[in-house]
């Protein structure tokens, strides 16, 4: 029962994450209700956003649209993503890594 349950969450999340990616080159307060919507859907069931978690930003809800919203820097093998609706910065390290 748990499962199916799981299973149209995690077909919603990826429903409203279409939404969000079709809507934030045009309206992106709708983007960014949809990533609100995604994030409170999956916290209240409990569910891992790990796919998604590098596709909007984590302090404002925007979606990222690259070049229009986000800056992206690569520097010694690790990633900088900077919001430029809020100014937060996200770092992550690449896998290969860079030298």
């Amino acid at each position: 029962m748990r499962k199916e349950a799981d299973k149209l969450i995690l077909d919603n999340i990826w429903k409203l994450f279409m939404f969000a990616k079709k809507e934030s080159k045009k309206r992106p307060k709708l983007a960014k209700k949809y990533v609100m919507m995604v994030r409170k859907l999956a916290k209240r069931s409990n569910i891992s956003l790990r796919k998604y978690r590098r596709k909007f930003c984590h302090k404002c809800n925007a979606y990222f649209v690259p070049g229009k919203n986000i800056k992206i820097r690569i520097s010694k093998g690790k990633v900088s993503v900077k919001c430029l609706e809020c100014g937060h910065y996200s770092r992550y390290v690449l896998k290969g890594g860079i030298k």
